[in-house]
């Protein structure tokens, strides 16, 4: 069984309710680069049908799914 990391709600700025299921994972295992090991790659791989599946879940029930790696957790100001 898959469970992401979070599950959050909030209002949005037109005061729409909003949730959210947000998984958090290493760069490592959430981007295939050129130089990764076939370990790796297969983690990736492996994850990406996993997220699929949790997108397609989570869009029949009125949530939206996201992974977030720490690019977008530590941007340090940019974007």
């Amino acid at each position: 069984m898959y469970v992401p990391d979070f599950l959050i709600t909030y209002m949005n700025k037109s005061g729409q309710q909003i949730a959210e299921l947000i998984e958090i994972k290493p760069r490592k295992q959430s981007v295939i680069e050129g130089k990764m090991s076939e370990k790796d790659r297969m983690i990736v791989a492996v994850n990406y049908a996993k997220w699929d599946a949790a997108q397609r879940w989570a869009r029949r029930n009125g949530l939206t799914f996201r992974v977030i790696n720490e690019d977008q957790m530590f941007h340090n100001g940019r974007r």
